[in-house]
């Protein structure tokens, strides 16, 4: 798993079931950039994933959209909380771009 924030790639080491979310949060290098987003919901980021790994994610419900419209800034079609998305072994390979998002939201 790659993630590339502020121009710079870094590898993290995530798990199979966990969210990308909790694999930045874990990440020394990484953690700022997820900010707490909410307190019910913790430490989240808006990243955008390309459409070949998209392709093997379910879609996105219209709570997801709501929950992604509130955070990110710059939302595209690529576009996802990295809470939503679940590590799994279809995603290996993944590189994510963190996405500028609001660094607190009451929601």
């Amino acid at each position: 798993l790659t993630v590339v924030h502020d121009g710079v790639r870094h590898d993290v080491r995530g798990q199979v079931g966990e969210t990308l979310a909790n694999a930045l949060a874990r990440d020394a290098a990484l953690a700022s950039a997820v900010p707490v987003v909410s307190i019910e919901r913790g430490p989240d980021a808006h990243v955008y994933i390309p459409d070949e790994f998209l392709a093997k994610m379910p879609p996105l419900d219209a709570d997801d959209v709501d929950k992604l419209e509130d955070v990110a800034i710059d939302m595209g079609k690529n576009s996802r909380l990295a809470s939503q998305v679940t590590l799994s072994s279809e995603l290996d390979g993944l590189v994510a771009a963190v996405g500028r998002a609001y660094a607190e939201n009451p929601m």
